[in-house]
């Protein structure tokens, strides 16, 4: 009976070593896997920010040189493309989107169709300094919208087509040497106008 008695206290004490072997083992994994998701927080915690939360965003200067020709009102803008119709990737429009941070719309005909462009914050200033500095006032008929040739500089947001100058359409009597002059005074380096190719109309400056 003595020896029944003993083995079964033998028996109890291994398994209650087991037990606490066991325990010890669980905390030690749940310490390591603790740190490590401590040190590697989820998407939106505190750590990495969660993608849908961080839309993207124009530079500041862009969006504050777009608000800045958008309340000139020596800087208009046409109503409509020459080949097409899409409100959306109309010039003042552009510079809404713009404005409120989102990137400017070209149109679904062009060679780069409805895709989304960043507005060149020197190009944007530069049309600003047109009416601030030279005192033109003008008429911009394309930023990325309109269809243009297709390495054309207007598809990366760096230029800007304009139509009529102090009142007088360019081709018909506007004063469209003194513009390209200005242009090229404020760092274009690219002006084209009547004289140049399929510019008959319209004065191209880019940046």
């Amino acid at each position: 009976m003595a020896s029944s008695t003993t083995q079964e206290e033998s028996t109890s004490v291994r398994f209650n070593r087991f037990r606490a072997a066991v325990a010890v083992t669980a905390a030690a994994f749940a310490f390591t896997t603790g740190t490590v998701a401590a040190a590697q927080p989820g998407p939106g915690q505190h750590g990495t920010p969660a993608k849908h939360h961080t839309p993207l965003k124009l530079a500041s200067e862009s969006a504050r040189l777009a608000r800045a020709i958008l309340n000139n009102k020596g800087i208009t803008y046409a109503g409509a493309h020459d080949g097409g119709s899409d409100r959306a990737s109309l010039p003042r429009q552009n510079l809404v989107d713009t404005a409120n941070g989102r990137l400017a719309k070209t149109s679904p005909w062009g060679h780069k169709r409805g895709t989304r462009v960043a507005l060149n914050a020197r190009m944007l200033n530069s049309v600003l300094k047109l009416n601030t500095q030279y005192h033109f006032k003008f008429q911009v008929s394309e930023f990325v919208g309109g269809r243009h040739s297709s390495g054309s500089k207007h598809y990366q947001g760096r230029a800007v087509d304009v139509t009529w100058v102090n009142g007088r359409h360019v081709g018909k009597g506007a004063a469209h040497h003194a513009l390209m002059t200005a242009c090229h005074k404020l760092g274009a380096n690219l002006v084209l106008g009547p004289g140049d190719p399929d510019h008959a109309n319209h004065v191209h400056c880019q940046w």
